[in-house]
């Protein structure tokens, strides 16, 4: 059988698809392309309507004998796709999930030329890969359809997770990205915690670097001290994705978010004050039911306060099944107001956040092509580099940076 997989959403997701990759090839089955492919599965995600509907349209594309749809779409709304002719797997990819597809299409692959195509390995663009250290959520968010399609957490064992590392540092790559809903929870259902899992997995011997994903504030407070510690590593990025999603305490107990916005800052200025060239990342939501312009102001302040290098800001989307479907949803218009203001502001902070680089050398980790003849690093604090020329992929650099935007720094490799 040959396969190819389309990935939506989140990078836990997108892990579930390599995973499920790897499982499909050692079963003997080959990756192609979308025109070659005996199974075209699309691994769904469907945080917002607007993500949701994109897909279904994707879907409709695709329909047909050779379609399979699999993710948090078939797993907490399966209605609708429905109307869709595909293989529905119900619920996320996962090795079961494998054997079903490798079943169902394995019969008919092998009365076709797939063991004698041309499915010569193209050369790798990037050297990154992703290590799911967890599935499922303990939270309890208003908003979060998530949930609904990943169940309750489920953290791997430790000595999987350190073989996962192991095998995939030994490929080659060169960038782990260790993901879950809440990274920060993980182990809470095992006795153990993130902060003792990453101690280990940085023990590993190998040339690569550990990108620690998503951690919830209520968990991080409970291993904060530890975490810090664990992250003074050499192979450990100085990165920080930690969600604010609103700066007013009210809006934070309406979403089931539990802690609070000084919570929230007592936990980045730690981090700062441990790692002061530390990447800091946050999530806001624009627009939750109730969210007053005062209340949108006090999450501009933090913010402000906060200097991220980067915000995600979503227009809050009522999500079928979730406490939050149940409030009264704001006009669009607001929503797009507030969201493009937070857009704004933090376009602002980190265009001045990374023009203090320039004129700077600066280490880097040479992890993906980029454009042209352009090639991405990764200082240790997780800056992206824009680098012209054409260093090995894999290899560590210096970097003089000669520019910057708000998203990334551009330089040029100075010689050893």
């Amino acid at each position: 059988m040959k396969f190819y997989i389309e990935t939506y959403g989140c990078t836990a997701n997108h892990g579930n698809s390599q995973d499920v990759a790897t499982l499909l090839q050692e079963l003997g089955h080959k990756p192609s392309a979308l025109n070659e492919a005996d199974a075209v599965i699309v691994n769904t995600c469907i945080v917002t309507a607007k993500t949701q509907r994109k897909i279904l349209h994707r879907l409709r594309q695709l329909e047909g004998k050779r379609l399979v749809v699999a993710g948090c779409m078939s797993a907490a709304i399966p209605q609708s796709i429905q109307s869709i002719e595909c293989l529905e797997i119900p619920g996320l990819l996962d090795k079961a999930a494998a054997a079903t597809i490798a079943s169902h299409f394995g019969a008919a692959a092998s009365s076709g030329n797939c063991e004698t195509a041309d499915l010569r390995q193209e050369p790798r663009s990037d050297l990154c890969a992703i290590v799911n250290i967890a599935e499922g959520c303990n939270g309890t968010c208003s908003y979060c359809i998530v949930r609904n399609a990943r169940g309750r957490l489920v953290s791997l064992d430790s000595d999987v997770v350190a073989k996962k590392v192991q095998s995939l540092a030994g490929q080659g790559n060169v960038e782990l990205q260790l993901s879950a809903q809440d990274t920060a929870a993980y182990g809470l259902d095992r006795g153990t915690n993130l902060a003792r899992l990453l101690e280990r997995v940085a023990n590993i011997p190998g040339n690569f670097m550990l990108r620690v994903g998503m951690m919830n504030p209520d968990n991080v407070l409970l291993i904060l001290d530890d975490l810090i510690l664990a992250f003074d590593s050499p192979k450990i990025y100085r990165f920080l994705h930690l969600p604010l999603q609103s700066g007013s305490n009210e809006i934070l107990r309406s979403m089931g978010r539990r802690y609070s916005a000084q919570d929230f800052l007592e936990i980045a200025n730690a981090f700062r004050g441990a790692f002061p060239d530390i990447t800091i990342i946050t999530d806001v939501i624009a627009g939750y039911p109730g969210e007053t312009e005062e209340n949108f102001l006090e999450t501009l302040d933090i913010v402000k306060r906060l200097q991220p290098d980067k915000v995600n800001v979503t227009r809050f989307s009522s999500r079928p099944g979730t406490p939050a479907s149940r409030l009264y949803d704001m006009p669009d218009r607001f929503k797009k107001d507030r969201s493009r203001e937070m857009t704004s502001v933090w376009l602002n902070i980190a265009a001045q956040r990374n023009k203090r680089y320039v004129g700077e050398v600066l280490s880097a980790l040479v992890t993906e092509h980029g454009r042209g003849a352009s090639m991405k690093a990764r200082a240790p604090s997780y800056q992206g580099i824009v680098v012209q020329g054409n260093p090995l992929l894999g290899s560590f650099i210096k970097v003089k940076v000669t520019a910057s935007n708000p998203f990334f720094l551009s330089g040029k490799i100075e010689p050893e």
